[in-house]
């Protein structure tokens, strides 16, 4: 079984899988204002972020001990919402190089190879003209330049960067990102570039040509994006890369500019085989990337690029900026000092380097000078660095065609983008199967990688008591013998402020059910009157504590969908309305569990609430009996799962199933089933896992009230 290696060990109780330090706070430098305010309003709607309405969070690091278990999050973050954990398997690269051309002091090449099977990534090879290595090597992903990698001009020659190292002695790859030049299977933003260079004179491009855009929302449940190929792409890359007999596997740099630098933070956070790096001009505070390749679903709600930028420490980083670039025009003041507080943990302040200059958003002459130093410093580069590069590569017309497919006929390896798409869905679907625990002790490591994974996938975490605020609003008694109680409940510096009402008798043996009832379908009360309804004065006198939870659990909070839509890539950046829903029924249970610890409970999800009750009991972990009104629903249905809970990578942990099978291990009941739900699937697992008697199904029971799932 895989899993996020340097995890700390699982305990069934609790499925808690956030670290104690990691407290976050906004900064620019300031906290939020609103903060300060807590329990008065909740203000995660008006908080919303996106690329270029960022605020940066970074967590409060105050050992080396605490900064590494960090940065193993970091990289269990990234790969997760990349899609590529469970890691793919990684099939032959059968690499194909030709057409190979010479110049002064260096080689260029055509390649191919499969990163996925039938998936070809693509680019040229520069290598020295002379010697036998072992060199070391460079990876140069490109931003979204008008001729993407061909790319020759003031702002950004990429032929002449790559060219400029193979003189200085390094193997480079120049990797093509998916939808440019020559790695057309698939799409990739319509609004950017595909026009062609042939040598150097541009070919014939028509702007207005409609084009598809990497929008695949059934694949992307199962892990499937833009960015994450990307990140995939280079990942194989360096497979490719250290293939070469020539090339020493120990000495791996990576740089890129724009959209390239992107795809090197990600890399250098993913690979450890990178030893140097060079993100040029895309790390900011204030200002995140803004493509559809660099905003994985999930990935910047508690990361950013200066915390990954961060994370390469202490191996060699040079980070390029530039005073009129949007991203880093205030760097060496601004996040550059974030940066180094983390290289200082280890001592390493000499490891990491800022070159500012002066112009706009770029990987010039200037910029690349700088990195070759760097480069040729920390790689061991067998010659000397150019100090004076040419603005641009004249060798570019000489060389001729450096396309890969010029006619845009693919080798008989290649698949269709379609089929590419299926064979990752039902790949992704195999490695799960292959995880499944088939004992109660498989499940105890089952729990520590996709439990965990599922965990960060839905951005849930159980607070720690201390983080816990509460407010009461009114307290009253009703009748003779009930108490009805309301309060306000959040947690310090998260901006959430959410009433949960109680209801108890004069006994409550039964233990405290927390219950998330969406709010279209009433609450304590009947409608319209001061007396509880029934079911409630029932439970009540049954011994049962109800706990009853609205904010974003029942829909009594919401974010507007004008609102949500009027940011770019908003699920890359935020919590939408039903992940803080789940994060409001996990800080419930929390509060349940600090204020009642010896009080048994009881989850119980009713209507469209049933599923989100069903993740956040798993998350909490300690739930006695989670009761889960599907709702008429089949959330194994990927159709229906995707108006259920759209978030990325959640069928490649596991989805529902996974939450199931951690909760058999106390109580679950799965009642109002859809009629395609595969209650054998559960009925099999539970039998095999020793849990039968822990199961309950009520497949065809119609649920009204919670009555109803007892």
């Amino acid at each position: 079984m895989q899993s996020f290696k340097g995890c700390t060990s699982f305990r069934l109780v609790p499925i808690l899988f956030a670290l104690s330090f990691v407290v976050f706070y906004l900064t620019d430098f300031q906290i939020h204002a609103a903060w300060a305010q807590e329990l008065e309003k909740d203000i995660r709607a008006e908080s919303l972020i996106d690329a270029d309405h960022f605020k940066l969070r970074l967590p409060e690091v105050g050992t080396l001990n605490q900064w590494e278990a960090r940065q193993k999050e970091l990289r269990q973050k990234v790969l997760l919402f990349s899609g590529l954990w469970p890691q793919p398997a990684k099939n032959p690269l059968n690499a194909r190089i030709f057409d190979e051309r010479k110049g002064k002091g260096f080689r260029v090449a055509k390649v191919y190879f499969e990163s996925l099977p039938g998936y070809l990534a693509t680019g040229n090879l520069y290598r020295p003209e002379e010697g036998i290595g072992p060199f070391p090597a460079v990876l140069c992903p490109h931003g979204h330049w008008k001729y993407g990698r061909l790319n020759n001009d003031e702002g950004g020659s990429i032929p002449g960067r790559c060219i400029d190292f193979a003189r200085m002695g390094f193997v480079v790859f120049s990797i093509d990102m998916v939808g440019f030049n020559d790695c057309f299977q698939l799409p990739h933003d319509p609004s950017k570039s595909r026009a062609q260079l042939k040598a150097d004179v541009p070919q014939p491009y028509e702007p207005r040509y409609y084009r598809a855009d990497f929008n695949f929302p059934v694949a992307e449940l199962y892990g499937l994006s833009l960015g994450g190929l990307q990140v995939w792409n280079c990942i194989r890359a360096v497979d490719f890369l250290i293939s070469l007999p020539e090339v020493d596997s120990t000495r791996i740099g990576v740089t890129g500019a724009s959209g390239g630098a992107s795809q090197t933070i990600f890399l250098m956070t993913a690979d450890q085989r990178v030893k140097a790096a060079a993100p040029v001009n895309i790390i900011g505070a204030e200002k995140h990337p803004g493509c559809r390749c660099e905003n994985m679903p999930g990935l910047w709600v508690d990361l950013s690029t200066v915390e990954l930028a961060a994370g390469f420490s202490p191996r060699p980083l040079i980070l390029l900026s530039a005073t009129e670039d949007p991203w880093t025009n205030s760097f060496p003041t601004r996040e550059l000092p974030i940066i180094r507080k983390y290289y200082a943990l280890y001592g390493a302040e000499d490891m990491v380097k800022n070159v500012h200059i002066t112009g706009g958003h770029n990987y010039n002459a200037q910029t690349r000078a700088a990195v070759y130093d760097w480069f040729s410093k920390h790689l061991k580069s067998p010659n000397p660095p150019i100090a004076n590069p040419p603005v641009i590569a004249p060798e570019m017309k000489e060389l001729g065609d450096l396309r890969v497919f010029p006619d845009q006929i693919l080798p008989d390896a290649a698949t269709s983008g379609s089929e590419v798409i299926a064979n990752w869905i039902s790949e992704s679907e195999k490695i799960f199967q292959a995880n499944l625990p088939r004992t109660a002790a498989e499940l105890e490591g089952f729990a520590v990688t996709f439990g965990r994974a599922l965990s960060y996938i839905l951005q849930a975490e159980r607070p720690a008591d201390d983080e816990l605020i509460n407010r009461k609003i009114s307290s009253e008694k009703i009748g003779e013998n009930l108490k009805y109680e309301k309060i306000l409940l959040g947690r310090r510096g998260k901006g959430d402020c959410f009433s949960v009402e109680f209801v108890s008798g004069e006994k409550t043996g039964a233990g405290t059910l927390v219950l998330a009832c969406p709010e279209e379908r009433g609450g304590l009360f009947q409608s319209g009157e001061k007396s509880l309804n029934p079911w409630a004065v029932s439970l009540a006198e049954k011994g049962f504590r109800i706990c009853r939870v609205g904010g974003y659990a029942s829909g009594e909070l919401s974010i507007p969908s004008k609102t949500w839509d009027s940011f770019s890539w908003p699920n890359a950046y935020n919590r939408d309305n039903c992940l803080n829903g789940i994060q409001d029924l996990v800080t419930a249970q929390s509060y349940v569990k600090k204020t009642w610890p010896e009080d048994k409970i009881t989850v119980a999800g009713l209507g469209r609430c049933g599923i989100p009750a069903a993740f956040a009991a798993m998350v909490f972990g300690e739930a006695d009996r989670t009761m889960v009104d599907l709702d008429r629903s089949d959330p194994g249905y990927d159709g229906e799962l995707l108006k259920l809970l759209p978030v990325g990578s959640i069928k490649r942990v596991g989805d529902f199933r996974t939450a199931a099978l951690l909760l058999m291990t106390k109580g679950l009941t799965l009642a109002n089933a859809g009629s395609t739900f595969d209650g054998n699937w559960y009925r099999q697992k539970a039998k095999a896992l020793g849990f039968e008697d822990n199961l309950e199904l009520k497949l065809d029971k119609k649920v009204v009230c919670p009555l109803d799932l007892f």
